[in-house]
């Protein structure tokens, strides 16, 4: 009976990880956040051209899976893979969504200056820490090692992939100020699912410069509260 049960559960869990989840997308869009993710979680996949899909707006990331699913924006795979393949209850995606959320809506404009309708890289304001969010972010991570619970999850997915493009995008950029998110950033960086997901350049461009500015700056910032009382969303 038991070994039974056993040979039941592995079908389960064969069943449930099929080689099913597929992603379009390119090394330079976004898509390589959701790849960090999926092979963090352990979530096989395989990789598409970026054209033709279903995307309603003809762009990448665009992921579709069994039954039918169809998924586009980043953040939207994100959330729809953790709930799939991560979650066990609402009070646990409760707690990573506002991250991702977060992350979509207010991080990418942190780190891009990209307006709506028009994604074009225009500066960032992460080296700000006047900036009401880039201090508060800098606050929490004083206080944590992960955004969510003790360990990696896909809130640190989503909000370290913004923070990392930041010494991509703007070679100018001076984080010394905020070593807490610096430090942060290192963290998620020196993983070896994000060099495998971003490309070991990449990897090794931010780690660098993450290097750099915690030997210019140093110091940490205070324990921060929730999301939503610490960036004054509530």
């Amino acid at each position: 009976d038991d070994l039974r049960a056993l040979l039941m559960a592995l079908a389960i869990l064969v069943n449930t990880f099929a080689m099913a989840v597929t992603l379009h997308g390119t090394p330079q869009s976004r898509s390589p956040l959701v790849n960090w993710y999926a092979i963090e979680a352990g979530i096989p996949f395989t990789m598409a051209p970026p054209r033709p899909s279903n995307h309603p707006f003809d762009q990448v990331p665009f992921l579709t899976d069994d039954g039918g699913v169809e998924v586009f924006e980043s953040g939207a795979c994100l959330l729809y893979l953790a709930d799939k393949y991560a979650s066990s209850s609402a009070e646990e995606r409760a707690a990573w969504t506002p991250w991702v959320v977060w992350a979509n809506s207010e991080l990418d404009g942190l780190c891009f200056g990209a307006v709506p309708g028009d994604h074009r890289v225009r500066g960032e304001s992460m080296s700000k820490p006047e900036v009401r969010s880039v201090g508060r972010l800098d606050q929490i991570l004083g206080g944590r090692e992960w955004l969510v619970g003790d360990g990696f999850s896909v809130a640190d997915a989503a909000v370290a992939s913004y923070l990392n493009y930041v010494p991509i995008f703007h070679r100018g950029a001076d984080l010394s100020k905020t070593p807490n998110t610096v430090q942060y950033m290192l963290r998620c960086a020196e993983r070896p699912a994000f060099g495998e997901a971003f490309g070991a350049q990449h990897q090794a461009l931010v780690v660098a410069k993450c290097n750099e500015w915690l030997s210019a700056g140093g110091g940490a910032g205070a324990s921060g509260g929730g999301l939503l009382g610490a960036l004054g969303l509530k």
